[in-house]
């Protein structure tokens, strides 16, 4: 896998937000783990979002980083689109195979009522709809793919979409942890698939071994690494680490990027915005920024387009 690897001594000595891919039963299963509390938090402060889409966007991003991580070219992309009927309307996220990811909700400010047990009712916040799933390979036409959502929990949706679309079965299992406070106390997950040689003992083993994990967010509080997610989830199958790396909430976004879009308009809504004096305000969904661009930057533009 062409990725940004780092070799850990020992997995648990590593604190930050970091994901790995590993495998068991002699190959028969691949898995894939990651803690990513940062990741959720940057993502929770770019966009001012309220409990429960703190937690349905977080989802969705930890589930792109372990797709991206499943990739074997570099600049691969993994986009994954969330909508529904709910209040949240949708969610987009990108992430490549470097560990990177970015997202943002159409709809920041939600507020529904919890469930029963207290915990944040993304299903509701979501409501039936779409999983949409967009591979971008550079020199490639994008490959795109959707089902409809299972619950709406995000977890449920992607266990569904491998099922569906990739014909490989699979177990999600995603949390997100937000205090009182509203800010990302944990947040983590993990992918388990089972290769074509898989055997039925195996399988049964992971349902079995499943029941065990009511919750991740629960083990990931208690100071769980992704290693201990996989070690528990695939307990009793000789699970090894293959790889590690670190994650992070990353847009990538500049003036040059602004200026490119804003060349997009045209030369002649350049032209009008010089004649008034105006600044191109670019605004990012994905991480909230606003990018200025003076008069003076925009007559250079114009000259740039002849």
């Amino acid at each position: 896998m062409n990725a940004r690897i780092i070799d850990f001594e020992n997995a648990r000595a590593h604190s930050g937000d970091h994901m790995v891919r590993g495998t068991a039963a002699y190959g028969m299963v691949r898995a894939f783990a990651v803690t990513a509390r940062d990741v959720a938090q940057t993502a929770r402060d770019a966009h001012d979002t309220t409990p429960v889409v703190t937690a349905g966007l977080g989802r969705l991003m930890m589930g792109a980083l372990m797709m991206g991580m499943m990739f074997k070219e570099p600049d691969e992309l993994i986009t994954l689109i969330v909508k529904g009927d709910g209040p949240i309307r949708a969610m987009t996220v990108t992430a490549n195979c470097e560990g990177q990811v970015k997202g943002f909700p159409a709809e920041p400010h939600v507020f529904v009522p919890p469930k029963r047990s207290g915990k944040l009712d993304v299903g509701r916040a979501v409501g039936a709809g779409t999983l949409s799933a967009v591979r971008d390979l550079p020199g490639t036409e994008p490959y795109s793919s959707r089902v409809e959502l299972v619950s709406g929990e995000i977890a449920e949706d992607l266990t569904h979409y491998f099922m569906v679309s990739d014909q490989v079965p699979t177990s999600v299992g995603l949390g997100v942890l937000v205090g009182r406070d509203a800010n990302v106390d944990c947040a983590g997950g993990f992918v388990v698939q089972l290769m074509p040689d898989c055997i039925d003992e195996v399988a049964e083993r992971i349902e079995r071994n499943l029941e065990s994990v009511a919750s991740v967010t629960d083990i990931l509080r208690a100071g769980a690494t992704p290693n201990d997610l996989l070690e528990r989830v695939l307990d009793g199958l000789g699970y090894r680490e293959l790889e590690a790396q670190p994650v992070e909430f990353h847009c990538g976004c500049d003036e040059d990027r602004a200026a490119r879009a804003t060349m997009a308009l045209g030369a002649d809504e350049l032209r009008d915005m010089i004649e008034k004096g105006e600044t191109a305000e670019v605004f990012c969904h994905f991480c909230g920024r606003r990018h200025y661009l003076p008069v003076e930057r925009l007559r250079e533009m114009l000259g740039q387009q002849g």
